[in-house]
């Protein structure tokens, strides 16, 4: 199945306790199950999200016609 992919960066606000807290409620397992199910329903195959200092960096893979 062909896919298409995106890639995102974002700066994240300079602030240890508010990164730490998104990195909590997006671990594996963590997030509710309302999100993932939306996620699929948009066309979102999978996302994977990496943090370095306050930099964001997200790889979404779509179906096809994904807009």
């Amino acid at each position: 199945m062909q896919h298409k992919r995106y890639c995102k960066t974002l700066s994240l606000k300079d602030d240890a306790q508010l990164i730490e807290d998104y990195k909590k409620v997006h671990a594996p397992g963590a997030v509710w199950p309302e999100i993932t199910d939306g996620m699929r329903e948009v066309g979102i195959l999978d996302m994977e999200i990496y943090i370095q200092g306050t930099r964001l960096f997200m790889i979404m893979d779509t179906i096809p016609d994904f807009n």
